[in-house]
C-alpha cells in the first residue's frame, strides 16, 4: 500500500501536474490573444483531470476508489486493533502490579473473583484477535483485487505513459504472476475482455456495497 501511495503521488505531482504546467506556460507565452490563454487553460485542466483519473469515463476511477477505500479500511482496523491491544497490555500490567502489591502485604495473590474477571477479559481479547485476523485477510483480498483491476485498466489504456505507470506499480510482477491477463499483449480482444471484466466486477462491487449497508 505504501508503494502504491508513493508512486501515485509521484505520478500525479510530477508526470501529470508539473509536465502539464510546463506545457501550459509555454502556450501562454506563445498566445496571441486572450482566447488562446483561455483555451490553453482549459486544456491544462482537462489534462490534469484525465491524468489524475478523475474522468468519469475512465475505467481506472472506480478501481482507484476501491484501492483507497481499502487503505482507509486498513487504517481504521489498525487504530482499533492497537487500541484494544494496549488496553489488554494495561490490564495485564495492572494484574501483575496487584499481585506484587498483595505479596508485599503477605496476602500472596488475588481473589478468585478478580482472577475470573481477568480470565474472561483475556478470553474476549483472544477472540477479538482471531476475528481481527479474518478481517485483515478480507481487507487484503479486496485490496489485491482492486489493484489488479486498476492495473488491468492501465494495461489496456491507449496512453503509453499509463501503461508504463502500471509497470512501475507492479515492478516486481507480484500481481502479474497472479493474473495472466496482465501479461497478455495489448490486442483489441484483450481490451474488450478487460472492459467486460470491469463492468461485471463493478456491478458486483456495487451490489456488495448495498448488501453490506
Amino acid at each position: 500500500m505504501i508503494h502504491f501511495v508513493h508512486q501515485m503521488q509521484y505520478y500525479i505531482l510530477f508526470e501529470v501536474i508539473e509536465c502539464s504546467w510546463a506545457s501550459f506556460l509555454e502556450k501562454v507565452h506563445q498566445a496571441k490573444a486572450l482566447d488562446d490563454i483561455l483555451n490553453a487553460h482549459n486544456e491544462f485542466l482537462e489534462t490534469i483531470k484525465t491524468g489524475a483519473f478523475l474522468d468519469v469515463k475512465s475505467d481506472s476511477l472506480g478501481a482507484m476508489e476501491e484501492i483507497y477505500l481499502g487503505i482507509m479500511r486498513l487504517e481504521v482496523w489498525q487504530d482499533k486493533f492497537f487500541d484494544v491491544c494496549f488496553k489488554e497490555l494495561d490490564a495485564r500490567n495492572a494484574l501483575a502490579s496487584n499481585i506484587k502489591a498483595s505479596e508485599l502485604k503477605g496476602e500472596y495473590g488475588i481473589t478468585a473473583e478478580k482472577r475470573f474477571q481477568r480470565d474472561e477479559e483475556q478470553r474476549v481479547f483472544e477472540q477479538y484477535v482471531a476475528d481481527s485476523q479474518k478481517s485483515l485477510e478480507k481487507i487484503g483480498t479486496d485490496y489485491e483485487f482492486a489493484v489488479r483491476r486498476f492495473l488491468l485498466a492501465l494495461n489496456s489504456n491507449n496512453d503509453h505513459n499509463l501503461q508504463l505507470f502500471g509497470i512501475r506499480l507492479d515492478f516486481n510482477e507480484y500481481y502479474k504472476k497472479r493474473d495472466q491477463r496482465l501479461g497478455v499483449p495489448l490486442t483489441f480482444e484483450h481490451m474488450r475482455m478487460s472492459n467486460t471484466f470491469f463492468n461485471n466486477k463493478g456491478s458486483t462491487m456495487s451490489f456488495s456495497r448495498h448488501s453490506t449497508n
